[in-house]
């Protein structure tokens, strides 16, 4: 064996003994999930005192048989580093993939054959490498579209601590049911990420701006393939570009808007799902539960004033005939189609040119041309009918743009449980533009919220279907077990089920049980009083006027019991805080004014695995209560 130097992040020796076992166990063989369980199983019975292999990671050189690539981490002294090893027969020429590698050594493995053992960094934020292992080594790796599999989407604010903890429930889940639920690396592209050049100008002093989780488009793709092949999970998941956002309240502004939200999907190209918002061009004083909707009169102007007279006779002929679906048969009569045509029109063909875009942009990625298409009908300020559903979707599947998933506004609040009382649900209503929530509810139900809901669940998971679509719920994160039981009894086991800020909660939950004065716990603190600073200043809009109404009312800084839909803490924070993360730590008494998400990228092992235990279980938990 060759000498080394000291500052080698995985000992010589723990090195041999794990290509003794590679070569051993895989050698002139096929390499298959089995060979790669029990290579894991006999190295787990290794005693090594500076290297953790992640042994479903393991595979052969695309061009050199005997060289095998396996992801591993370098546990000697302070955090684990993530290396990509190569374990080589002496013979094997040197890899041109990974230039330059990090030298272990030369040595014999048990069985006598010399071997090159040498390390890569391969953490989820070294990109270029993970990219070149999934793309050129084990393309099993890359993501899938989804098409009707049903998935717990799985957002991730902090990708390296809550990717791995995903797919190992996932995992479980495979391992029990046979059911691949795997629909992991989402958050909106234009909101909660944004592009790597933008991350960059980013002060943190608008804790609303985009890409307030300090995670660029880029880098949470990356990291999902990362916590893949590390996890072993080659059975497929979904990579999704949450709500490309269009705004603007001028032609000139929608313009600039739509290119920021092309240029995301540019930047985008190896994601297989993406959703679309272009809740801002909604006319909803088209639609009559609007305070302030406007007379027929009006709505025929505007229907006249934004479509030619071959859209508005297209519109009247396809749309007014029966639609059989489910058991039931709706019929749009040609006042409600008008009023659905402004309603929805101008967003329905900016999703046409959006759906164009990213078709292009797949097609020249060399990353596969297929995806799933999901246009956010649920950003719309009202609760979503059959109706406007059957005509958003059939609008797009006979203009050639079909969408695989359809997410209504089931009326679900972010992070929030759904009022299962009619008192609950007077005051949960207030301020939202449901006006025929309350009294349906009380005159149809009995004062059953989740009665209600049942019943439009099922009606709407029937229109998803009949489109041969799958029904999306959004705002998935705080909902309790007879809401999920719900969908999934009127989805059929069909349903995209949508998490985020859950799994963010969750890490704050940890930091808040530190002892106080700890520096952790204290820095959730100063997250605290940030967020309440913010506030006092207006940054949140309209509501900001919450962080004093909580503290009035005693919540203090509570995020509530996640048992209980955090329904009894501090709404303001549980809403807000995580948009903190992208700010810096203005108060540190040590003056180490970094953001906060840098900070919580330092989180000690023994807190970043209680929090993926429990964000394992969460993912884990909403699979059993959508089974029924």
């Amino acid at each position: 064996m060759t000498a080394a130097p000291l500052e080698l992040p995985v000992q010589p020796g723990d090195a041999a003994a794990v290509a003794s076992l590679v070569f051993q166990h895989c050698e002139g063989r096929a390499l298959n999930d089995e060979i790669r369980a029990r290579l894991g199983a006999a190295t787990r019975g290794l005693e090594l005192a500076s290297l953790r292999a992640w042994c479903g990671s393991l595979q052969r050189d695309p061009i050199h048989a005997s060289s095998y690539y396996l992801a591993a981490d370098a546990v000697g002294g302070g955090r684990p580093r993530p290396v990509l090893l190569r374990l080589a027969a002496a013979s094997s020429p040197a890899s041109a993939l990974f230039p330059n590698p990090l030298l272990i050594g030369r040595m014999r493995t048990a069985g006598g054959l010399e071997v090159v053992v040498s390390a890569i960094a391969f953490s989820a934020r070294d990109g270029d490498a993970v990219r070149k292992f999934a793309e050129q080594v084990d393309r099993d790796f890359l993501p899938r579209p989804q098409g009707a599999q049903p998935a717990i989407a799985a957002g991730n604010r902090h990708p390296e601590i809550s990717l791995p903890a995903v797919f190992e429930a996932y995992r479980r889940l495979w391992k029990d049911t046979g059911v691949n639920l795997a629909s992991t690396v989402q958050l909106s592209a234009t909101r909660e990420m944004t592009t790597d050049e933008a991350l960059a100008a980013r002060d943190g002093e608008d804790p609303t701006a985009a890409g307030h989780t300090r995670v660029s488009i880029r880098r949470l793709y990356e990291a999902g393939l990362w916590a893949a092949i590390r996890a072993g999970w080659r059975h497929g998941y979904t990579a999704e570009a949450d709500h490309v956002i269009i705004t603007g309240d001028t032609p000139e502004a929608i313009a600039r808007s739509v290119e920021a939200g092309q240029e995301a999907i540019r930047q985008a190209a190896g994601y297989t799902k993406f959703t679309t918002d272009t809740s801002r061009l909604f006319e909803l004083e088209a639609d009559p539960r609007h305070p302030r909707a406007w007379s027929d009169a009006v709505v025929g102007e505007r229907f006249e004033a934004l479509f030619d007279a071959g859209e508005r006779a297209w519109l009247l002929d396809e749309f007014r005939r029966p639609f059989p679906i489910a058991g039931s048969v709706y019929r749009l009569p040609a006042n409600d189609v008008v009023r659905l045509a402004v309603k929805f029109g101008r967003s329905l063909k900016l999703n046409e040119e959006l759906y164009d875009s990213i078709r292009r942009v797949k097609a020249a990625s060399g990353l596969g041309r297929a995806f799933d298409f999901e246009p956010s009908i649920d950003e719309a300020e009202t609760l979503t009918t059959p109706e406007e559903m059957i005509f958003y979707m059939h609008w797009l599947k006979d203009r050639g743009r079909p969408a695989q998933l359809v997410p209504p506004n089931l009326g679900f609040k972010k992070r929030q449980a759904y009022p299962e009382t009619a008192a609950e649900l007077r005051a949960y209503v207030e301020h939202k533009m449901w006006p025929e929530l309350a009294p349906r509810v009380a005159g149809e139900f009995d004062g059953r919220p989740l009665a209600e809901l049942a019943r439009r669940l099922r009606q709407l998971a029937g229109v998803a279907k009949h489109f041969n679509g799958t029904l999306s719920i959004h705002s998935g994160s705080g909902k309790q077990a007879a809401v999920l039981e719900s969908i999934g009894e009127a989805a059929g086991g069909r349903v995209n089920y949508k998490i985020s800020g859950e799994l963010q909660l969750q890490l704050f939950d940890v930091l808040g049980e530190q002892p106080p004065g700890s520096c952790w716990h204290e820095m959730l603190g100063r997250m605290v009083a940030r967020a309440d600073a913010f506030a006092a200043a207006g940054a949140f809009g309209e509501e900001s006027s919450l962080a004093a109404h909580y503290r009035a009312i005693g919540r203090g800084s509570s995020l509530g019991d996640p048992g209980r839909g955090r329904r009894d803490g501090n709404l303001f924070l549980v809403f807000w805080i995580g948009n903190i993360v992208g700010s810096r730590d203005a108060g540190s008494p040590e003056g180490d004014h970094r953001f906060f998400q840098e900070k919580l990228d330092e989180l000690p092992e023994d807190l970043i695995e209680e929090t993926r235990r429990r964000n394992t279980e969460y993912v884990l938990w909403l699979a059993r209560c959508l089974r029924g």
